[in-house]
């Protein structure tokens, strides 16, 4: 079981403003700032509550080096509406920061928000003998090295076959290891069952080095597993970028 709220967030700008950065990082890069704007002034209060602080900002407090685990602090979308998810630690974390808060919360002179808790639970992840169905949204699969080894095949099925490879890995090595689930590498079965496109270049966005310049993938999978919806897999999950949710 894993416990995750989720918030939704609704901004309200400034007549004749526009959200920023909305075409880079999932057009969620808005929404992590603001977030981060509220960290900065409670910060105090959160160290006090027993809050673990880095959860907002995956750093070390004192080398600032980056801390290498699945973010428990995600920014999501859907087409019309934006998310603050939190998962186990950031679940807490995020119940502190949002309580006693005004309903609407001034960010900047352009910029306010309110913020609404949508639901909270514990939710089952786990091995199961039922196969389900998910879709995964803006999928972002490669690092340098394996986009390279992707580009280079000539076949569809070594290239699904791979994808499938990868997405295994984010499952059992990434989401179920950093959050203490134990899914088994062995008996899990992952197969693509749909894609929007298998050709994929790097899209020209870079603004600095967390800023996300692969085009990402939309799939759908089936797999002998339980997984709840507002999770992320692969690279950029902190953005929202590879959000799962039941396949229609």
């Amino acid at each position: 079981m894993i416990k995750i709220s989720v918030y939704q967030v609704t901004p309200f700008l400034a007549e004749g403003c526009l959200l920023p950065n909305v075409k880079i990082n999932n057009g969620t890069d808005w929404l992590r700032e603001a977030v981060n704007i509220m960290y900065n002034r409670s910060k105090e209060r959160l160290k006090v509550a027993g809050v673990v602080v880095n959860l907002f900002h995956n750093h070390d407090e004192n080398s600032g080096v980056t801390i290498s685990r699945y973010p428990l602090i995600q920014f999501q979308k859907t087409l019309t509406d934006f998310f603050v998810v939190g998962i186990n630690e950031g679940s807490i974390a995020l119940e502190e920061l949002f309580a006693g808060m005004q309903k609407v919360i001034q960010i900047s002179d352009n910029l306010h928000i309110s913020v609404k808790k949508n639901f909270e639970s514990d939710l089952p992840a786990s091995e199961t003998k039922k196969v389900y169905v998910y879709k995964v949204t803006n999928w972002l699969p490669f690092s340098n090295e394996s986009y390279k080894k992707y580009t280079k095949m000539e076949t569809l099925s070594e290239k699904i076959s791979f994808l499938e490879y990868v997405l295994k890995n984010h499952l059992v090595k990434d989401f179920s290891q950093y959050l203490d689930l134990n899914f088994n590498g062995e008996t899990i079965q992952v197969q693509l069952t749909a894609i929007d496109s298998f050709t994929r270049s790097c899209v020209p966005v870079k603004v600095n080095k967390y800023t996300h310049d692969f085009q990402p993938f939309t799939v759908s999978f089936s797999a002998n597993l339980l997984l709840p919806k507002h999770i992320c897999l692969g690279n950029g999950k902190v953005y929202g970028f590879g959000l799962v949710e039941p396949a229609p």
